[in-house]
């Protein structure tokens, strides 16, 4: 039997509790309000991990895609190395919720996988007017939030 998604989710944020002794808001899964045909600017800072860091972006609410040089998905994948340091993204949704997490792959036993929404991960924010920085974790509660830190920039 499958389980039924609450329909909130993907159309408002959600918070990471098991940080307790942080006095920071721990955000889990962003959810950012655009226009339809809004453009937003994604820039990777830095990162510091000896796992593989990226980000999850997608139009997870009613119909909509993004497009980024050309090619159009409701999601992306994008990897801190292998992305361009700055991408520019075009936001068409008709209701105007854009998700953004941070991911990550690791080895275990010799497989690369790739995980998010683990019990110790999560992503600080840092808001200065239309740009918003993410400093992530990706796993383990002894952190600095420093394992990736990206913006995204509403244009």
């Amino acid at each position: 039997m499958s389980q039924k998604l609450p329909d909130w989710l993907g159309k408002k944020r959600t918070y990471n509790r098991n940080f307790g002794d942080i006095d920071k808001e721990i955000i889990k899964w962003e959810v950012l309000s655009v226009r339809n045909r809004q453009r937003i600017k994604v820039r990777f800072i830095s990162s510091n991990s000896e796992n593989h860091q990226g980000i999850r972006i997608a139009i997870d609410v009613g119909k909509g895609n993004l497009t980024i040089n050309g090619e159009l998905e409701t999601e992306f994948v994008l990897w801190e190395d292998t992305c361009p340091k700055e991408c520019e993204v075009e936001c068409l949704s008709d209701e105007g919720y854009l998700s953004v997490y941070n991911i990550f792959e690791r080895n275990e036993q010799g497989i690369m996988r790739r995980n998010s929404q683990m019990a110790y991960s999560g992503m600080i924010l840092e808001q200065k007017g239309n740009i918003y920085r993410y400093y992530c974790n990706d796993t383990g509660k002894n952190t600095d939030f420093d394992k990736l830190v990206f913006e995204i920039e509403l244009l």
